[in-house]
């Protein structure tokens, strides 16, 4: 069906009359989105955790195709948490008619990209975007999401394979720079310009890298976006989602899970702090489920132990980590006092982001006896690093326990090194044959992998 109104909705945030703001370019993922574009018949989603930018990535690639000669009209953007759209969502011939409408007034026959943005509001919406790529229009189709709905095995069956995922995290420390407009040109400027790039540290390090809280100066407004950013993440992405009833005891739950970063957990271990703080029971099939939900929103992610043995896997408590530092202190309404598990917070946040240009990588944590590395990262068949976050390795007992464990599981794994992460403690050694890599996280953030 035919809708004039619809268009004149939707008119505001496209590109056909008035330039839109697509924000400050983020170079690594565009090129990634730029080849999974270019392949046929496929579908490419952006998922991420809510307001990490999917929706200004969205925005950059039709700029870029603008850029390169497409017409305007070619472009369609879509969001489908426009508050007049909610009582359509309901029924999947919606998109019909905001396609149909689009061709009718804007484009009949040339070819489009299509923006689809939180399309997971929509029922059935994967019907119609496969009935779109099997009738082979000339179109490509682009959907954004703030769930890992987008990846569950229900989407892969109902669009039978043919969608391309790209996951969007916060900034890495690269893009915080460069949204604060602080560029590193020549290597020296490390050096010259330290003091500076440390206190931007300082600031990535507390606040996390939300680029609205990143733009933001001043530290209540910082902290107020963060707030109201975990209470939507709860609200809008879990609680109305799956028509969660006791939404108090989630949004406890989730406050507590979080405050817990960078730790072993398990169920058991969360029933006994939520009944020790909120002073009521709750079950253990309903924390694991609230657990999931967690993670599908990208709130929270938990880290296996390394093990041969699956069975163990399961077994051992996981290592949990959330997805952004501002988030952990905003939530736990004072800053952290342990700077050691917050730079392990970002050392995992940077493991994720890697998984862009190495697909095949795997994290793990690793533990025996009273040993335990951080992080053990694997690629296809083998351990290929050992990460262990140390902050402060000044302490003589601090730096020899850390050493210990990472000498045992270098040998444990037959590598040649292993690497620390510290404040700002720079140094190699050899012990018992074995190359220790001392190197600030700062500089770790802004190298290659």
């Amino acid at each position: 069906m035919i809708k004039k109104d619809v268009i004149e909705t939707i008119a505001d945030l496209n590109f056909w009359n008035k330039d839109q703001d697509v924000g400050i370019y983020r170079e690594d993922y565009l090129k990634s989105l730029e080849t999974l574009i270019e392949a046929k018949n496929f579908a490419v989603s952006i998922i991420g955790v809510r307001r990490a930018g999917k929706t200004f990535l969205s925005k950059q690639i039709l700029k870029r195709f603008l850029e390169k000669g497409m017409d305007k009209e070619q472009t369609l953007y879509v969001n489908f948490e426009e508050p007049s759209f909610r009582p359509y969502l309901s029924d999947v011939e919606f998109l019909n008619d905001i396609y149909e409408s689009y061709r009718y007034f804007l484009n009949e026959k040339e070819r489009a990209i299509l923006v689809l943005d939180e399309v997971q509001n929509v029922e059935n919406w994967e019907s119609w975007v496969r009935i779109m790529l099997e009738r082979r229009e000339n179109i490509k189709i682009i959907l954004t999401g703030s769930s890992s709905k987008l990846l569950s095995k229900e989407l892969a069956t109902k669009l039978t394979g043919r969608t391309l995922t790209l996951k969007i995290f916060p900034l890495s420390f690269k893009e915080f720079l460069k949204f604060k407009n602080f560029e590193i040109e020549k290597k020296h400027q490390t050096v010259t310009r330290k003091k500076d790039l440390m206190k931007l540290f300082r600031e990535y390090l507390e606040f996390g890298s939300f680029p609205e809280v990143v733009l933001n100066e001043k530290r209540e407004i910082k902290t107020k976006i963060l707030k109201e950013l975990f209470d939507s993440v709860i609200t809008r992405d879990i609680v109305e989602r799956y028509n969660i009833r006791q939404s108090k005891i989630l949004k406890s739950l989730a406050a507590l899970t979080i405050q817990n970063f960078s730790s072993y957990t398990s169920v058991p271990k969360l029933v006994n702090i939520f009944e020790n703080v909120v002073k009521r029971k709750i079950s253990p099939t309903l924390i694991n489920q609230y657990l999931e939900y967690f993670s599908q929103a990208f709130l929270l992610f938990l880290v296996p132990i390394f093990s041969v043995k699956v069975k163990e896997q399961l077994l051992y408590p996981k290592k949990l980590y959330c997805v952004d530092n501002g988030l952990i202190n905003a939530v736990s309404f004072k800053f952290s006092e342990d700077l050691g598990k917050l730079a392990e917070n970002l050392v995992f946040l940077d493991l994720l982001r890697k998984q862009l240009i190495k697909p095949e990588l795997e994290v793990y944590y690793w533990k025996k006896s009273d040993k335990e590395v951080d992080f053990v990262l694997k690629e296809g068949l083998n351990v290929k690093k050992l990460i262990q976050v140390c902050w402060n390795v000044t302490e003589r007992k601090t730096k020899e326990r850390e050493v210990n464990n990472l000498l045992t599981a270098i040998n444990e794994f037959k590598l040649k090194e292993g690497l620390i992460l510290t404040e700002d403690f720079e140094h190699e050694e050899k012990v018992n044959g074995k190359r220790i890599i001392y190197m600030p996280l700062w500089k770790w953030l802004l190298s290659d992998y």
